[in-house]
């Protein structure tokens, strides 16, 4: 991944085989006690999305080999005190139009990917919800 920095924005361009969560938990680590906001676009491949079923109580895992657009990224990383978090959310298109997402678990890019991360300077860090048992920001 490429970044450029110009103040609290950075802008990333992803290239080939670059996997999304892994290359902004590494970014994070240049933020120290920062939360960023996170939109993005781009193409994948070797995709996991999942989605929140309360009824079992767990996440229901996606996963797709195909090629597909990512229409939509969004979410945020956080350096709060070296603890990295990453929570997204991404909708992609196959080929057909159809269009499937949820809670980004994994995702190789097969083409580009373009990321804007907007940077806040506080840390809030996260803590578990005892009603939900989810990770959710300690505010």
């Amino acid at each position: 991944m490429k970044t450029f920095q110009k103040g609290h924005q950075i802008i990333c361009r992803l290239e080939i085989g670059d996997e999304i969560l892994t290359e902004l938990k590494n970014l994070a680590v240049t933020f120290p006690n920062q939360l960023g906001t996170i939109t993005g676009i781009g193409a994948c491949n070797e995709v996991t999305v999942s989605v929140y079923s309360s009824a079992a109580d767990q996440y229901v895992a996606t996963a797709s080999q195909a090629e597909v657009e990512l229409l939509a990224l969004s979410g945020n990383v956080e350096n709060a005190n070296g603890t990295i978090s990453v929570h997204l959310h991404a909708s992609f298109a196959r080929l057909d139009t159809s269009v499937f997402g949820g809670h980004l678990k994994r995702a190789v890019i097969s083409r580009t990917g373009e990321i804007i991360v907007s940077l806040i300077p506080v840390s809030v860090g996260r803590v578990i919800h005892t009603a939900t048992h989810l990770r959710i920001l300690d505010i």
